[in-house]
């Protein structure tokens, strides 16, 4: 599918969300870090933390409703419909409360992943029947149930990851960028960029009150609905470019949750048990500075970025072989290099 010839009024509504966003997300954090007790949803440090400075887990009480406020006001502009507007938005407040909930309470396991399940397959139903990645191998069915588990894997794949300064806003926010980038130069639809920029943004001006040592975090009411935007987008990029360009914007999330979870299984451990054991985590007990850690993952996430793009625009099978075969290889190379490996 080609958007080649979409409108100038729509790449600067994509321009306009994503900034708007990092406004909006900006004052509302500003506003609320000076509104709520110093000890309000305070992250407790134990032997697994990975930040060394006194932390506050609010930021997702401003992210979440900066980048879904932007998207349910300039979304339509950019062509995503009501439906899914209102099914995504719905979906992530499910999160966002879920998670405000779970940090101020400690949830039970069921009741979280419940929600988490209801939010996936409201993302799923809002996309439509339409909404297709492999019409001519899998019933739409099927797909709608692997589209949900993609979904639910990385709404906890973000919650996983969100453990050390300014990682969420590199590992998630710099894909999220370059999905915005990909429909602003045509290679995707205004309907992924959209999304992108709104939540992109909102993770943009997060980072003011994240760098390090940070003081702030997103905490479960930003990390859960985080990952469930944030994988909405990959699977529109997949279904409007190429499935492989969908799935090299998050690759290093996918692979360093997957490697690490493949581990904790051959190793015998309760996988559902907290832990520290992420290639990141293990760079940072072994001495590494949180910036070079963050630096690396952000060079990893360009070149990934590059090679999705890469895939967007190639029709052959051997250049998108080779896309996938620099992705993969450019981040095994970190993720080795992270544990001390290479």
């Amino acid at each position: 599918m080609s958007f080649l010839n979409m409108s100038f009024p729509v790449t600067s509504v994509l321009i306009i969300s994503f900034l708007a966003s990092a406004a909006a997300a900006v004052l509302l954090l500003a506003a609320l870090a000076r509104a709520l007790p110093s000890g309000f949803l305070a992250a407790a440090q134990n032997e697994r933390s990975n930040h060394t400075a006194p932390a506050r887990q609010i930021g997702g009480l401003a992210v979440i409703p900066a980048a879904l406020g932007v998207l349910v006001v300039l979304g339509p502009a950019a062509g995503l419909d009501a439906r899914f507007l209102l099914c995504v938005s719905i979906a992530a407040a499910l999160l966002w409360l879920t998670g405000f909930l779970d940090d101020r309470l400690s949830l039970p396991v069921a009741v979280r992943l419940c929600a988490q399940i209801l939010a996936a397959g409201l993302c799923v139903y809002g996309f439509g029947p339409d909404f297709r990645l492999l019409p001519d191998l899998l019933p739409q069915w099927l797909e709608a149930l692997l589209m949900a588990f993609a979904l639910l894997s990385f709404i906890n794949m973000t919650n996983f990851m969100d453990g050390l300064d300014l990682m969420s806003v590199t590992g998630i926010g710099i894909p999220l960028l370059a999905a915005m980038l990909l429909a602003v130069f045509g290679m995707a639809g205004p309907q992924s960029g959209a999304l992108a920029a709104a939540t992109g943004g909102a993770l943009l001006g997060f980072a003011f009150f994240n760098r390090p040592p940070a003081r702030i975090f997103l905490g479960d009411s930003g990390s859960l609905p985080l990952g469930l935007l944030a994988g909405a987008v990959f699977l529109m990029v997949a279904r409007e470019t190429a499935l492989l360009a969908g799935l090299l914007l998050p690759l290093y999330y996918l692979l360093e949750t997957g490697s690490t979870l493949v581990m904790r299984l051959v190793a015998g451990e309760n996988v559902l048990a907290a832990h520290s054991k992420h290639a990141y985590q293990i760079a940072r007990r072994a001495g590494w500075p949180v910036l070079r850690v963050i630096g690396h993952v952000a060079v990893l996430d360009i070149l990934l970025a590059i090679c999705a793009a890469g895939a967007a625009t190639t029709a052959g099978l051997a250049g998108m072989a080779i896309f996938a075969v620099i992705g993969l290889a450019a981040t095994a190379a970190l993720l080795l290099r992270l544990r001390g490996i290479l």
